[in-house]
């Protein structure tokens, strides 16, 4: 078995594609522009991921270079990349004007959001769900864990009964250091607006 890496511009050399160049900080933001402006969406440049497959399995091609790549999407959709230029340019635009626009003041608007709110809520999450899930089932009793009972693996109580809130995406091969002690699991899934999870009422009788 051997082991071995390849860099990124290695990637290019080999594949024989340019790197462009292009204002600091821009690309960034040019990716933002066509990210709000679904400028590549699959209407104006294909599926590309898929178009790829398509182009390497077109038997009537005498080549698979880069231009062969480049030729084949022209001609499959020869106002794509027009299409997708003129949309993430006209949103580029509108997001130009309107950075035109901010102030020092939402800067630390900003930092404070980011440190004081964002980054709280996001840490805080256990508690939010303990204290929605008393809410729903009408208990007063509920509260965080403390930092030893954290140790153990508890996130907080809710009427006495110990409970782990943990994301799906979290590893449970570990579960409580305290083996012995029983411990209601809630699964939670982030949304862009919400968060989901499922528990059940009988579980903090």
């Amino acid at each position: 078995m051997a082991s071995s890496k390849i860099k990124l511009d290695d990637v290019s050399s080999a594949n024989g594609t340019q790197k462009v160049s292009l204002p600091k900080y821009s690309s960034q933001v040019i990716n933002l522009a066509n990210g709000y402006a679904k400028a590549t969406r699959p209407d104006n440049v294909g599926q590309v991921s898929e178009d790829i497959k398509r182009f390497r399995d077109d038997e009537t091609l005498s080549g698979y270079s880069n231009q062969d790549w480049i030729n084949w999407h022209q001609n499959h959709y020869p106002n794509g990349i027009q299409k997708a230029t003129d949309e993430a340019w006209a949103m580029f635009v509108k997001m130009r004007n309107s950075l035109n626009t901010v102030t020092k003041d939402d800067i630390r608007k900003w930092e404070e959001d980011f440190v004081y709110s964002k980054t709280y809520d996001g840490l805080m999450v256990q508690n939010a769900i303990i204290t929605k899930i008393a809410n729903e089932i009408g208990s007063q009793n509920f509260r965080l864990a403390t930092p030893e009972e954290e140790r153990q693996g508890i996130d907080g109580f809710i009427n006495d009964h110990p409970v782990q809130i943990k994301s799906e995406t979290y590893d449970r091969t570990g579960k409580l250091h305290n083996e012995e002690l029983q411990c209601v699991v809630v699964s939670y899934t982030k949304k862009a607006k919400s968060i989901l999870f499922d528990y059940n009422p009988e579980d903090f009788q």
